[in-house]
């Protein structure tokens, strides 16, 4: 290797170093917590929450409420109405996120009346949230300029949703339900159910008295006596 290649291989080594570390930094100073000063445009911000940077898009953030220890990724949007709109200040909870709940980065919350994340759930990336529809029954105005129907959308306390899910006006998902990666859920899912396909249905459910149904068989990987992980061995079950 050349001088000449080497300097070029050297600057950019400390470029690299420099850059990513001055973008660690930013990361850490652009987060807001529940005593950064920008926690007061929120509804409420309970202690140990943690908006990570960048924040996405959020309008009208004091109708958004977050609870205690929550965690909300980069990216991830929580928009109370159109950039447009101002409600009132005393405007009831539109966003409601409850205690120790997690949402990965990159999601979207557009809301216009209710959207309540109960505790201890889990989002993972790019999931969609929404609670109301444009109708489309005047089929000569453009549906975009149609009127809009709403119904409040609710995640149950404990339950995991996959990447890429979209979760539908007028879901009522129950608590500890598992929801597989690029669902479109709708409607009431009991608690306990895992969930799979467009449009979602419940492929499994746990019931008093019966376990689950169909039965979960599981094969344990252990490791120098530590369980690092259950691999499924289900039969019977079309999860496509």
């Amino acid at each position: 290797m050349s001088w000449s290649d080497r300097l070029r291989a050297e600057t950019r080594s400390v470029a690299t170093t420099v850059i990513n570390a001055a973008w660690d930094r930013i990361r850490l100073a652009g987060a807001i917590n529940a005593e950064h000063p920008l926690a007061r445009r929120y509804g409420s911000m309970g202690r140990g929450s943690y908006v990570a940077f960048p924040q996405g898009d959020c309008y009208n953030a004091h109708a958004v409420h977050l609870g205690e220890d929550c965690f909300i990724g980069a990216g991830t949007t929580l928009a109370v109405g159109m950039p447009t709109e101002t409600y009132p200040a005393d405007s009831p909870p539109v966003i409601e996120i409850g205690d120790r709940t997690t949402v990965g980065k990159d999601c979207w919350f557009v809301a216009r009346h209710s959207i309540v994340l109960e505790a201890d759930v889990t989002i993972a990336p790019n999931v969609y949230f929404t609670d109301h529809n444009h109708t489309y029954a005047d089929p000569w105005l453009p549906v975009g300029k149609q009127v809009l129907q709403g119904f409040s959308v609710r995640v149950g306390s404990g339950t995991w949703i996959g990447t890429n899910v979209v979760v539908l006006p007028g879901s009522n998902i129950g608590r500890n339900c598992a929801i597989a990666a690029g669902a479109v859920v709708r409607g009431d899912i009991p608690d306990h159910s895992v969930v799979v396909g467009v449009p979602g249905r419940v492929v499994r459910r746990w019931i008093d008295g019966e376990g689950w149904v169909p039965p979960l068989t599981n094969e344990v990987v252990v490791v120098e006596g530590w369980p690092v992980g259950v691999r499924p061995t289900d039969a019977g079950i079309d999860e496509r």
